[in-house]
């Protein structure tokens, strides 16, 4: 697909927006080196893609895509036949977002062809990076310093018909999205485990400032399973807002 220029003003209407985390039993991510999200069990692996079955895209920033070597796809026949049931393309429309534009045609997700991949950039994206994945995907590049998150969530409800997207990360993406008030739903897997470490991310990735103010959410439910709590929690609104 041609590549796009895209303005910042954003439409009315948005995706509702679902963030899924697995976190340490002392709130880390990963470790200091991001290193790939492995101290969950196969359960969580499964909850994952269920939870990506269930909606009509998939979102990732740059660092986790790299880090993970996702594809963003679904590996379960099951999920896709479910989905193609209910009338939708096996595989959720799958979305990478990248402020600097510094990708790697070469990587799994860019070579995985089950779903469309959209790619969120900047203006910064190298030329040589433009040329080649160009072909691999549908370019959107925004001519400011940063994706404005509010505007491009706006475009792909307007453009590409998604009502809701789930968000994997990582955390300076779930940062940026819970400054804008733009998460409306949470599911959090909370590992037994321990990692420790001032440099390890959190929920909010590095440490750095807090959020412009606190965002209320109500846990819906929580279970126990191997010693992991599955948690689903949504966004509580004050009154006015």
């Amino acid at each position: 697909m041609p590549l796009k220029k895209m303005s910042k003003e954003a439409p009315e209407r948005r995706p509702r927006v679902v963030a899924n985390f697995a976190v340490t039993a002392d709130g880390k991510t990963s470790t200091r080196n991001f290193t790939p999200s492995l101290f969950t069990s196969p359960a969580d692996k499964a909850r994952l893609e269920e939870i990506r079955a269930g909606v009509d895209a998939v979102l990732a920033g740059r660092g986790t895509v790299a880090a993970d070597t996702m594809s963003m796809g679904l590996s379960q026949e099951g999920l896709r036949r479910e989905r193609v049931k209910q009338g939708k393309p096996p595989v959720p429309l799958r979305i990478l977002i990248s402020n600097a534009g510094r990708l790697d045609a070469g990587w799994k997700v860019f070579r995985y062809q089950a779903s469309t991949l959209v790619v969120l950039s900047t203006s910064q994206m190298p030329a040589s990076v433009r040329g080649r994945i160009a072909p691999l995907c549908d370019l959107h590049l925004f001519d400011a310093p940063e994706v404005p998150l509010r505007a491009a969530l706006g475009m792909l409800r307007e453009d590409y018909g998604v009502k809701s997207l789930v968000c994997e990360g990582g955390g300076t993406l779930f940062r940026s999205l819970a400054a804008e008030d733009l998460i409306d739903e949470l599911y959090l897997t909370v590992a037994p485990v321990i990692f420790g470490g001032k440099l390890a991310p959190t929920l909010t990735g590095a440490l750095g400032d807090f959020l412009p103010e606190p965002f209320d959410f109500r846990i819906t439910s929580a279970r126990e399973e191997g010693g992991e709590c599955f948690l689903h929690l949504r966004r509580v609104k004050k009154r006015g807002r």
